[in-house]
């Protein structure tokens, strides 16, 4: 799923909450419709295929090792800065740790968002660009339209998408969930 996202990082990228299929990936927790990483959590991304490498197997879904680059699934062929890893896209290089709200390749839908470049199937953000979301219906508190993206502005919070009740540490803004 596209939102289940994450940047690239020194070492293993930050563990996030991801959609729920099946049982939830060692160190999550189930909470609603996602799985919630608890402080061991490593980086999760839903199991398509094989994982990639760098990246172990742990029910449906796919767990970085300690030195494991930004994943995301393939949609075509991957932007640049990225390489194919079975049905995955890597992170090429690796660069400074990021935080949650570090800007990432997001799928192309329409135009890509200000700040963000084409790059095949994807939007690449440039040196200028914010954490972005694809927007669907309104935009969350803290982000402002920019196509079909939802671009964040100054002191937002991360948000994901809604898909039945916001994981625990999130709230309802809409059709997303913004970490409280």
């Amino acid at each position: 799923m596209w939102w289940i996202l994450m940047s690239a990082a020194l070492a293993s990228p930050p563990a996030e909450p991801v959609a729920k299929v099946g049982s939830c990936p060692s160190g999550y927790n189930t909470s609603g419709d996602y799985c919630t990483p608890g402080s061991s959590a490593r980086f999760a991304v839903v199991k398509v295929g094989s994982c990639p490498s760098g990246y172990n197997t742990s029910g449906d879904y796919c767990l970085a090792g300690s030195s494991a680059r930004h994943a995301l699934p393939k949609n075509g062929s991957c932007p640049s800065g990225y390489s194919t890893s079975g049905d995955y896209c890597l992170q090429s290089q690796t660069s400074t740790a990021p935080d949650d709200m570090s800007p990432r390749a997001l799928p192309k839908v329409g135009s890509c968002p200000s700040g963000y470049n084409t790059s095949g199937d994807y939007c690449k953000p440039g040196s200028s660009a914010s954490y972005a979301v694809i927007k669907v219906g309104s935009c969350p508190s803290g982000y402002n339209t920019s196509g079909d993206y939802c671009l964040a502005g100054s002191g937002a919070r991360l948000a994901i998408p809604k898909s039945g009740s916001c994981p625990s540490g999130f709230s309802t803004s809409g059709d997303y969930c913004l970490r409280s």
